[in-house]
């Protein structure tokens, strides 16, 4: 039995739709959908039908694009926690991310999905509270 050959993609939010772009330089191609639930799937389907392959042939690895206008700040809070320097801070930050996430229309699920947390723990971080300034 071969190893499934392993494809890079990404999946950006781009108004109502999932658009999926991949990183393999045989897949000149890119796919979309409207619910992140099928995002995965999508992704395999399309780039085994582009390299005229089965399914279980390949396997295709998946990243959420976070939103340019989220990156920054995310990473700011991934750094200062990865430094071990103030957790307080950094908490708020990713609040603070999460709660602009939700603002802008993304759902518990997809915000999960791009930022690598569960919908649960989404979910924990958009009820805290924000301390007041």
């Amino acid at each position: 039995m071969t190893t499934p050959r392993a494809i890079e993609a990404t999946a950006s939010h781009e108004g109502k739709w999932w658009e999926i772009s991949f990183q393999d330089d045989d897949l000149d191609t890119v796919t979309s959908t409207r619910n992140i639930y099928d995002v995965e799937a999508m992704a395999t389907d399309a780039a085994a039908l582009w390299l005229d392959v089965n399914p279980a042939t390949i396997t295709v690895r998946v990243t959420y694009a976070l939103p340019e206008a989220y990156r920054s700040s995310w990473e700011s809070a991934q750094a200062k926690t990865a430094a071990g320097e103030d957790e307080a801070e950094a908490a708020l930050i990713r609040r603070t991310v999460i709660a602009n996430l939700l603002a802008d229309g993304y759902t518990l699920e997809e915000a999960g999905k791009i930022l690598g947390l569960a919908k649960g723990r989404i979910h924990q971080l958009a009820t805290v509270p924000t301390p007041a300034a």
